[in-house]
């Protein structure tokens, strides 16, 4: 009980911030300026000492109680579909956490529009980051879906499809704003420097290359 307690704890903490996050994600709409403005807006909160240590807190203590209470056996539909999203999500967490807070304090280089936009710039890697991020977001609709299910269990059944069918719309469009299809995005020689010294064994092309 005391580890479900904490689980759920922490989920609103860090449900918070990844609600905030994708927010911020879709006003890139609007252009890279914009999506600055927003995400200068909310690090207030999480770019400094105590707000970070929380957020890295958050995540360990669901990436711990979420471990201590997963069950394969016995178990299906929703109850199966929330197993499957909170273990894809664990991972991407302590992926994407640790890239953030390398490419930051190591590397030195601004985790913004342009550092999340490089990823889906380059082939090959353009192709396995788009479906990372999209999966990542579909996970945490269809994790909020399953949660929705037990909390609330007369809850329309249809009402709960279209939660991840939402979040798999949503992790798309995010994709693509940030793939460019909206407006050409230009990639700093900086960002371009990062990518190709962490995946340029995998033989990166820019845009202009395949044409």
């Amino acid at each position: 009980m005391l580890a479900k307690r904490i689980h759920r704890l922490t989920a609103i903490l860090l449900g918070t911030f990844i609600l905030s996050h994708l927010l911020v994600h879709l006003t890139a709409i609007f252009g890279p300026e914009t999506h600055k403005t927003a995400l200068g807006m909310v690090q207030i909160f999480y770019r400094n000492l105590i707000g970070e240590s929380l957020l890295v807190m958050a995540i360990l203590v669901q990436m711990v109680s979420g471990i201590s209470r997963l069950r394969f056996r016995n178990i299906d539909g929703w109850a199966r579909l929330q197993v499957i999203s909170g273990i894809y999500l664990l991972v991407f967490f302590a992926i994407h956490t640790s890239a953030a807070l390398y490419t930051h304090h190591i590397v030195g280089l601004e985790t913004d529009f342009f550092w999340a936009a490089g990823s889906l710039y380059f082939s090959p890697i353009k192709y396995g980051f788009a479906l990372y991020y999209t999966a990542a977001v579909l996970a945490v609709f269809t994790h909020l879906a399953a949660a929705l299910k037990f909390g609330w269990p007369d809850i329309s059944g249809r009402l709960l499809a279209l939660i991840p069918a939402g979040g798999l719309a949503i992790g798309i469009l995010i994709v693509a704003i940030f793939g460019g299809a909206f407006y050409v995005i230009e990639i700093g020689p900086d960002v371009q420097a990062y990518y190709q010294g962490n995946f340029g064994a995998l033989g990166l092309t820019p845009p202009e290359s395949e044409q």
